[in-house]
């Protein structure tokens, strides 16, 4: 039997949450054509809506921890805290302040942490 074997016997189907973001930049177009060259059947992205209302890829609408936004002092006077869905995320900036084309002057940066293959098993 496979390892990995559905009830059915049919592979299980594989969904790229974020794309390949435990090796890339999640939520880049790097990250989601890994993804799919490693056998995903399916990306699944998160969007948030930006000033203009273009719709982004993004897990959260907090820009600081992903992107290089805090390296830009144009942006600066957009840094505040606010509480979405309970959860508050303080000091930070957020797609909702950006239109799409302030968006693309920033730059995707990796997100550290435990890695899958990392963890004991």
């Amino acid at each position: 039997m496979d390892a990995f074997g559905t009830l059915n016997g049919d592979p299980p189907l594989v969904i790229g949450h974020r794309g390949a973001s435990g090796l890339r930049p999640e939520h880049t177009l790097e990250a989601y054509s890994l993804a799919i060259e490693l056998g995903a059947d399916f990306i699944e992205p998160d969007v948030v809506p930006t000033k203009d209302g273009v719709l982004i890829a993004r897990h959260e609408p907090a820009l600081g921890g992903t992107t290089d936004v805090a390296s830009h002092p144009e942006y600066a006077d957009r840094r505040t805290t606010k509480v979405i869905d309970g959860v508050t995320y303080k000091d930070d900036w957020f797609a909702e302040n950006f239109t799409l084309a302030e968006i693309k002057t920033l730059r995707a940066v990796e997100v550290t942490g435990a890695k899958p293959w990392a963890v004991r098993r």
